[in-house]
């Protein structure tokens, strides 16, 4: 964590949280620890996964145990300073008996180490439990997202298995898969609360929790408290974290959200008219006046479309498919996908196109594309086709939101969050992956390779003939999967200001006044937790789902007509 604000407000902060959870936390008895880390160096994101390791702790008494650390190639790649002491300092305010530095202790060892990582003085009960290792494969899953991340590379080469510096890396995330069996295994888990469930610093830190059956919540970056909860019992087999809760989600919306859609219309309404000038994530890339989308009916947007064909060149009487990028390094083979990875599915996309003349097709670059490739990847790919009048390749914000909508009638992802927006607003999606609302009937989602071009060939004739592609029942469901992500399973808690209060001077100042002055009774955080917990819902929730009157005095009034 870097230190946000000035020295002098930092330290009353951390006096102020010391005071507040000093006298709140149940003493814990025996050996139970709630283990949290620390690996971000934005002070946001800490705190939000200290503030719901210590709501769970309020459930179940135990301890504190944080993880952290970096390195010089996460250093180098991502972070501006990244100061443990600091975390040190913070943890400590929360609570924290113990703050194991990952980096340090895994770095000291050889990759074959199985013992050794927990200092000497760590006051953990003796193991219990023996466990079986990572799986050699899915260890190397984790090496070979976490070198594309770092290198910033779409994918590794056919020779990067031999190159020194992959097998450091191999050797690290072996060492770091060690060190979190090892600490799994010395103490009695409640819980592993973490920010990220990718990459080898958190990804094989989850993966290690999986494999003994402790319950992994993922805190969120974005709105005011977000966490997405897998409980052991609850798992079904599926290839990762990410892919269980996307059928947990599923199951849930389709349980609790689907049949109360007739309570909850008027709140789903009013929460996509706000969603059409967005200021936070996923769409804070396209923040202010060039994130709205003013359009107010039919009329306007096919004024705004025709002038946006002829400006592109395209055909006047051709559909229009978007294909938006994704950032091509992120998080790759975390859910389930029908490409090998991110480039495979957009290079093949594209070739597909190139020999569909019945569409206008238009390829949109990743707005933060440079954080995530060093490669020119979409350049690369945009030359290839650089003589074809019916496809173009554009950078995401030089296409205002108003014109991609109006322009757009099929739009094509893998995983990205264009899939629950577009759909709100009317335009089909075809997905070649999963994301964590595919299950919730809002999009197209392919089963494999031969399904997805059959979905992408179908979609495009029914646009030709101006026939509907997206069915009204597609159309709710997004539209309550806007109002169940930015309102359901998001928490107000005076603990938690809102994201985009960002990690300066104003964060430290309105935690001071909130932690000094409002108290915990009716903290909405605190029954959010408890009743996920409890329940062993997947997700943290504002109010009661399961209960039709919670809904119907919790949400938006239906205006009489």
């Amino acid at each position: 964590m870097n230190l946000v604000g000035n020295r002098s407000q930092f330290e009353r902060l951390l006096t102020t949280v010391g005071t507040y959870w000093g006298n709140r936390l149940p003493r814990p008895e025996g050996g139970d620890c709630v283990v949290v880390e620390a690996l971000h160096q934005d002070i946001r994101v800490i705190m939000r996964n200290l503030v719901v390791a210590n709501a769970i702790r309020c459930v179940v008494p135990s301890r504190l145990v944080v993880v952290t650390g970096t390195d010089e190639q996460w250093s180098e790649t991502l972070w501006q300073d990244f100061d443990v002491e600091h975390v040190r300092s913070l943890a400590g305010a929360f609570g924290a008996s113990e703050v194991l530095n990952v980096h340090e202790l895994a770095g000291n060892l050889d990759a074959g180490a199985v013992a050794g990582h927990l200092p000497a003085d760590f006051e953990g009960p003796p193991t219990r439990r023996r466990v079986p290792p990572v799986d050699p494969a899915l260890l190397r899953r984790f090496v070979d997202a976490t070198v594309c991340r770092l290198n910033l590379v779409p994918r590794l080469s056919p020779a990067a298995g031999a190159d020194p510096a992959y097998l450091a890396r191999h050797a690290r995330g072996a060492a770091f898969s060690a060190f979190y069996d090892e600490l799994f295994d010395a103490v009695t888990p409640v819980a592993f609360v973490t920010s990220h469930v990718d990459y080898d610093q958190w990804g094989l830190a989850v993966e290690s929790a999986m494999r003994r059956d402790v319950p992994v919540v993922h805190v969120q970056s974005t709105g005011s408290l977000k966490a997405y909860t897998l409980f052991p019992e609850k798992r079904t087999g599926q290839v990762s974290y990410r892919a269980e809760l996307t059928r947990q989600i599923g199951d849930y919306f389709e349980r609790a959200v689907w049949p109360n859609r007739r309570i909850l219309r008027a709140s789903a309404e009013l929460v996509t008219w706000r969603a059409k000038g967005n200021l936070g994530r996923p769409s804070w890339w396209r923040a202010g006046a060039f994130a709205a989308a003013e359009l107010q009916n039919e009329v306007e947007r096919d004024q705004l479309r025709a002038h946006a064909l002829r400006r592109l060149g395209f055909e006047l009487d051709r559909p229009v498919v978007t294909v938006f990028n994704h950032a091509v390094s992120d998080a790759l083979g975390t859910n389930v996908e029908v490409f090998d990875d991110l480039a495979r599915w957009f290079e093949e996309t594209a070739e597909y196109a190139a020999s569909d003349i019945t569409a206008n097709w238009v390829f949109l670059d990743h707005p933060s594309q440079f954080r995530y490739d060093s490669t020119g990847f979409f350049e690369q790919v945009a030359e290839r086709y650089a003589g074809r009048s019916h496809m173009v390749f554009r950078p995401s914000v030089a296409i205002s939101k108003n014109m991609l909508w109006s322009l757009t009638d099929l739009g094509v992802t893998v995983r990205g969050s264009v899939s629950n927006e577009l759909p709100a607003f009317g335009i089909p999606v075809i997905q070649a992956g999963w994301s964590e609302w595919s299950s919730c009937g809002l999009s197209f989602v392919a089963e494999d390779r031969p399904s997805y071009w059959s979905l992408l060939e179908t979609a495009i004739a029914k646009a030709a003939k101006g026939r509907p592609v997206l069915g009204e029942e597609q159309r709710e469901r997004a539209r309550l999967w806007l109002w169940f992500y930015r309102c359901a399973t998001d928490v107000t808690s005076p603990l938690v200001p809102a994201w985009d209060t960002g990690a300066g001077n104003e964060l430290l100042r309105t935690l001071f006044i909130n932690m000094s002055h409002v108290e915990s009774d009716g903290d909405p955080l605190f029954s959010s937790v408890t009743r996920m917990w409890e329940r062993r819902e997947p997700f943290l929730t504002r109010f009661d789902l399961l209960s039709p009157d919670a809904l119907a005095s919790a949400t938006f009034p239906l205006r009489s007509s």
